[in-house]
């Protein structure tokens, strides 16, 4: 008998008795998350607990369930969130993020018909916090020879669908179908080298990741009788899960959308969560984060209005990689009783002497830790160096500020938008610097090796803007981070960037004695595969890396003031 006969035999078997129903998958996925390491004994013992105190009795008279205003309010009594209608809101995405996830890999429409009415059962909320919290699924995924590796990628991709309640129009999914399988193709091999020969495409011609996330369970929860006996491999479960997806009306990737608006309400909250501030404070008004809340939604936001996963993707790796590490810290304190799950930093005290009339008030310092939560401590952060508008240093006295600074120096632009093809005149723009080796990097940008070299999370220096979009340009290894400019008659300009950058470059000159800012940005025609990573190698001719996404357009506005923000040397 051949491989394909007898697994195929196996199969059908299990197509007989029933084995490969949803009911009896997700129970041995259930079986499999008690009997593994997926959530520790201690999480496990306090997730009872607070189960056994919160949870009703399901409407059906079968066991007992978490109701949505139970949930959220845990995460207010445990978790900190704020008990604004703001607050309530984001509580209730949250929830329904859980009931999309505990019916995987079973996936409907959208995440708001995931939550049954009555409630959620302590097995549901167990798998959706295993494929929520960071590196928990890899103890209920078999990886190896006859399956494929999963990444992180994938876990943040399930958040994605989690959050998608509408649909793309049908006149961009092309594109966005394209874009996917991009995507797919560059981050399948995001493993340790060791692996990567297990490595597979899980975008082809038989499916989707949506389809492939059903190949993996399938592969993973088949019933073998005795260790010593040769498991069906992954790819002999395609035809039937084919047959699956059809029954059970799995969508596509490339259909799910997550309405902007939906995702600006969630990102509010993220936002007020990313440092301590708000950790004592029982009622607070959010409105304070509106306008960096629209920033980094806009960061997401394609021009049609809706949010797809390639867009999504795009802005969580590069734009805001640490927005959803506070989603990740309310599931483990109201849930698991710990501050912080595994791989996930804790919350950082928010700057705690900000002068009145600071650029970097604590929404902007919020979206600061969104993007470089691992590089510095937002509550060590002083103002070293504060100018307005008209009192403005020479270039010369400016950049030699910079440099005096006792650790990295954030460095923040503000003012109003006087001429743009990006944005309407009289705009707020906020833009700014990280340079994590201010004395350095005017000359040579330095890589993060020799910045750092036992912090995994360190940047390098970087362009970033604020307002009125959240966007990071990284800085290009050994290119200069900025000089001194001078014009014909003599008038020194500050220019961020090399003036002559060719395609795929940004540049940012401050002019006419600090008070005119000019942006380029050149990202038309630059292939979003061949993106650099954080450390930004190989980008000949520019020193900061353009959004390929925001294509080509340039920015003039009329600088207010300006700010030199440090740590203390310790």
């Amino acid at each position: 008998m051949g491989d394909e006969d007898w697994t195929q035999d196996k199969i059908n078997a299990w197509l007989a008795q029933g084995a490969l129903t949803p009911e009896h998958i997700l129970s041995r996925l259930d079986k499999s998350i008690e009997g593994s390491y997926a959530l520790e004994e201690d999480e496990k013992q306090y997730l009872h607990s607070v189960f056994a105190s919160a949870s009703t009795p399901a409407s059906s008279g079968i066991g007992q369930v978490l109701t949505e205003s139970a949930f959220i309010s845990l995460l207010q009594a445990k978790a900190a969130l704020p008990r604004c209608s703001a607050g309530v809101e984001a509580g209730r995405t949250v929830y329904e993020t859980l009931g999309y996830l505990s019916m995987l890999p079973f996936p409907r429409g959208n995440s708001q018909s995931q939550s049954r009415p009555d409630g959620l059962s302590l097995a549901q909320i167990k798998r959706a916090l295993v494929w929520a919290l960071p590196d928990r699924w890899r103890h209920i995924i078999e990886q190896g020879n006859l399956s494929r590796m999963r990444t992180e990628h994938d876990r943040q991709r399930l958040l994605f669908q989690s959050l998608a309640t509408s649909t793309t129009p049908s006149s961009v999914q092309d594109e966005a179908r394209t874009r996917a399988r991009s995507i797919a193709r560059r981050h399948a091999f995001d493993v340790p080298e060791m692996f990567s020969d297990f490595s597979v495409v899980n975008n082809d011609e038989d499916g989707d990741e949506i389809y492939h996330d059903l190949l993996d369970v399938l592969y993973s929860t088949q019933e073998v009788k005795h260790i010593s006996l040769s498991p069906v491999p992954r790819n002999s479960f395609r035809s039937v899960a084919k047959q699956i997806k059809a029954h059970e009306q799995i969508p596509e990737l490339h259909t799910l959308a997550i309405p902007a608006q939906r995702f600006e309400n969630l990102a509010k909250v993220l936002l007020a969560l990313q440092t301590e501030a708000l950790k004592e404070e029982a009622i607070v008004q959010l409105s304070q984060f509106d306008d960096a809340a629209r920033a980094v939604c806009a960061a997401f936001t394609q021009e049609d209005g809706f949010i797809t996963w390639p867009s999504f993707s795009h802005a969580l790796e590069n734009s805001a990689p640490h927005l959803l590490d506070p989603l990740y810290r309310l599931l483990s304190l109201a849930l698991l009783g710990k501050d912080s799950p595994f791989d996930v930093l804790e919350a950082p005290e928010a700057p705690s002497n900000v002068p009145e009339g600071s650029i970097l008030t604590l929404p902007r310092a919020s979206q600061l830790v969104s993007i470089l939560a691992e590089t510095f401590d937002a509550g060590s952060l002083q103002r070293t160096a504060h100018y307005a508008t008209p009192h403005f240093p020479t270039p010369s006295t400016f950049t030699q500020a910079i440099q005096n600074v006792p650790d990295e120096a954030i460095v923040l632009f503000s003012g109003r938008a006087i001429s743009a093809t990006s944005t309407q005149d009289g705009e707020l723009c906020i833009f700014g610097l990280f340079s994590p080796a201010p004395k350095k990097d005017g000359d040579h940008i330095q890589a993060t090796t020799e910045i750092d070299p036992d912090n995994a999370g360190q940047q390098s220096c970087a362009l970033f803007q604020l307002d009125p979009v959240q966007d990071v340009f990284r800085g290009v290894i050994g290119a200069a981070g900025w000089n001194l400019v001078a014009d014909t008659e003599g008038r020194e300009s500050v220019v961020f960037g090399l003036s002559g950058d060719l395609k795929g470059g940004v540049v940012l000159a401050l002019r006419d004695g600090l008070r005119r800012a000019e942006i380029r940005h050149m990202g038309k025609g630059v292939d979003e595969d061949s993106e650099v990573g954080k450390d930004g190698d190989g980008a000949e001719g520019v020193a900061y890396k353009a959004n390929p996404r925001r294509g080509d357009w340039a920015l003039e506005f009329g600088v207010e003031a300006i700010e030199i923000w440090s740590e203390p040397k310790e």
